[in-house]
């Protein structure tokens, strides 16, 4: 019999004890007490026949990892039990902390307690390093809501709700809150921990801590993250050891080792507080003094002086490299080596790669590595990073072995350079793979970098880092990485022009320059337009060309020069006509339907859009339409035509959304929120409003201050509405 037909015979059961009570007295002499039993019980036997009837399959009332020793954390625990309380009003508990001082630990902890005090009916736990994306081979795909869908979905699964896990986005979520709200009771209380959440994609985390706010009250959760993420729980950061937990620490290991045994019974126990203080009250790096005793048969006194050698907070960390290496061989020095290239976890089969070790020999590099504590690891197959003082030694030791650190730096980014080719591009629907980019950004920014510094040494550096500027530029514009890529750009324009190859060096300059024509810098655009005009004429075709003098038009229109802008918008139109490049008609055409918009020219402008939209639509081209829909919009709302620029922009928001443009995103809720402002509906366009200048404002976008000014506005409007004015 399930959990759930259990819950419903002792529920019938229940009843029939009170109805068999109730029996015994007459209408008038019954207990009130008695009567409010029943009907309550009544209730709760009908809402689990009416669970029973939807077909819920078994579910699992405890699917936490085996508990393991734990020790101390009495005031963390003690605060997380009140917010598990059923009269605290947060949705749970938050714990953060640095990588392995014992998040997961205390939660799983937590959640044994509870349970086995009966506080909690089912206590679940996901962690998202099962659904962590690694972008490699055939690894399946973390997109941001993918990863989000994965952890519900298997919880739905546990709590036998199958159903739920097929749903996906929003309308999983909403199934998922509705079983919870339907299934949960004072009877049946619900503890669901949330591991690892620093694994989770950035939009994941925006969704994820609304359903959160949105539990139902006997239902709470735990949420585990390297860093401090969301709000409506009880904030709790994990520090250092206190000395009695770190002593029951090394008891424990003690009781584990004779050979730690004897030698820390042969110091005696007042030494043991010695190593406490000498490893600063971590846990990790207790563990780490007292396993390297271990493998090295080290006295207390030995630990300690060495220990001690350094003379600021990095001597734990010398210590334990400085003694380890006298067993590393070549391969364990190339994997350090090639961990301290990532800036974020790597995957094993990225470290197959950038070491250019076959598996067998990695695994096992990784394994001694890991006995020394030099690696850290999510799980027994990684990913695979370093502590940042790691990090530090294993560059400064390397420094001096250029046969091991120059190959790792060349797979290194060639490896990366791949891998945004693979994922990156300017094809229109490449916006599909831009989560994997996301995922991997910190590495391929440590690609750049490094490349950076190499172009002086070799022409090979200098042309990775143009390829992996053209590979990345699609990604970087549309999630709104800006900065970088005007950074970018700039290095691969000065490469490009030191090998004079002049069409690259050309459309680097174009990329920066638009960068800066979309953050109204209009000289600094002026300029690069310039050099890109210069470049195209060195080594460019005529499409390329054209394409400056687009680019120069755009900047006319920003100075006010619209008969400028439109003379050089036709020039471009007419290149692009006899070569036959329709995108970039396309195109043009758009700038001169805004152009027309300007000068009030709405049929011209409106014929200019309607003809665009048409060849978009027929292409599949979801970010050109996204565009239209804005444009069109605009249109409509410059000719005081509200209803109908509402419905244009309602078509372009959901599409900026799905391709993840930020700029776009941005324009169509500002426009919406405009368009709301002229119906009065002030509640509902304020939202909408502060989100279009938040990115506005990250982005450094041209139209923030218009943004700013529909934000005060509306902000002024609710106030003079609510004094009743």
């Amino acid at each position: 019999m399930t959990e759930q037909n259990l819950a419903l015979e002792r529920a019938k059961h229940a009843l029939t004890i009170l109805e068999e009570q109730a029996a015994g007295y007459t209408a008038l002499t019954i207990p009130a007490h008695v009567v409010i039993e029943i009907e309550e019980k009544r209730k709760e036997v009908a809402r689990l026949e009416g669970l029973a009837e939807e077909g819920a399959a078994a579910f699992s009332t405890n699917n936490l990892p085996r508990r393991k020793p734990f020790f101390g954390r009495e005031t963390e625990i003690a605060r997380a039990l009140d917010a598990l309380a059923p009269d605290d009003r947060g949705w749970g508990v938050m714990i953060d902390g640095i990588g392995g001082i014992g998040k997961t630990a205390l939660a799983v902890e937590v959640a044994y307690l509870v349970y086995e005090r009966a506080k909690f009916d089912v206590v679940l736990f996901t962690t998202a390093k099962k659904t962590r994306l690694t972008g490699i081979g055939e690894q399946p795909v973390m997109g941001r809501a993918e990863a989000l869908e994965t952890m519900l979905g298997a919880l739905a699964r546990d709590l036998g709700q199958p159903n739920v896990a097929q749903h996906s986005g929003e309308e999983q979520r909403r199934a998922f809150l509705g079983f919870l709200r339907r299934y949960s009771s004072p009877e049946q209380r619900i503890l669901i921990i949330f591991d690892n959440l620093e694994t989770l994609p950035d939009a994941d985390l925006a969704p994820l801590f609304d359903l959160l706010r949105h539990l139902p009250q006997p239902c709470k959760a735990i949420v585990t993250s390297r860093r401090r993420v969301g709000e409506g729980g009880v904030w709790l950061r994990l520090e250092k050891l206190s000395w009695p937990t770190a002593k029951a620490l090394i008891d424990d290991r003690v009781e584990r080792s004779v050979r730690l045994q004897r030698t820390l019974a042969w110091a005696g126990k007042e030494r043991w507080q010695e190593l406490y203080a000498a490893t600063g009250g971590s846990p990790l790096a207790l563990h780490w003094t007292l396993g390297l005793m271990q493998r090295r048969n080290l006295s207390v006194n030995r630990a300690l002086a060495l220990l001690r050698e350094g003379a600021t907070t990095d001597f734990l960390l010398e210590f334990i490299y400085r003694e380890a290496r006298l067993d590393m061989s070549d391969d364990d020095w190339r994997v350090l080596g090639a961990l301290a290239l990532f800036a974020a976890p790597a995957t094993f089969e990225s470290l197959i790669s950038v070491t250019g070790l076959l598996r067998l020999a990695l695994e096992s590099a990784l394994e001694r590595l890991d006995a020394y504590a030099l690696v850290d690891t999510d799980g027994v197959d990684g990913p695979y990073s370093l502590h940042p003082l790691t990090r530090r030694l294993a560059a400064d030791e390397l420094i001096a072995r250029p046969e091991i650190i120059a190959p790792l730096q060349s797979r290194f980014t060639r490896y990366w350079v791949d891998y945004a080719q693979r994922y990156g591009g300017w094809e229109k629907n490449a916006y599909r793979t831009h989560d994997r980019l996301e995922a991997e950004w910190p590495n391929l920014e440590a690609a750049a970098v490094l490349l950076y510094t190499r172009i002086a040494e070799n022409e090979v550096s200098a042309r990775s880092l143009n390829q992996l500027s053209d590979a990345l530029y699609s990604f970087l514009w549309f999630r709104g990485y800006w900065e970088e890529v005007v950074r970018l750009n700039r290095s691969a324009h000065g490469a490009m022009s030191t090998l004079q190859e002049w069409r690259d060096a050309g459309v680097a300059a174009y990329r920066v320059a638009w960068i800066h024509y979309n953050r109204a810098e209009t000289e600094s655009a002026a300029r690069w337009a310039a050099q890109m005009t210069e470049d195209m004429a060195r080594g460019g075709n005529r499409r390329d060309q054209a394409e400056a003098t687009r680019l120069r038009g755009l900047v006319a229109r920003q100075r006010g020069d619209l008969a400028e802008a439109k003379r050089l918008y036709t020039e471009a139109l007419d290149t692009f006509s006899t070569l036959g490049e329709g995108i970039s008609q396309t195109i043009v055409l758009k700038d001169l339907g805004e152009v027309a918009l300007k000068q009030e020219e709405y049929e011209r402008a409106e014929e200019c859009y309607l003809e665009v939209l048409a060849i978009d639509e027929r292409q599949g081209d979801k970010e050109g339409q996204a565009i239209d829909f804005g444009n069109l919009g605009v249109l409509a709302l410059d000719q005081g035509r509200v209803a109908e620029a509402r419905e244009w922009f309602e078509r372009a928001l959901p599409l900026a959304t799905k391709i993840g443009r930020q700029d776009l995103i941005a324009q169509a809720k500002w426009r919406l929120a405009r368009v709301w402002e002229e119906e009065g509906r002030v509640e509902e366009a304020l939202p909408l409003a502060r989100a279009a200048l938040k990115i506005h404002e990250r982005l450094g976008h041209r139209n923030v201050r218009s943004a700013w000014e529909l934000v005060a506005r509306l902000e002024q409007e609710r106030e003079r509405i609510e004094n009743g004015e």
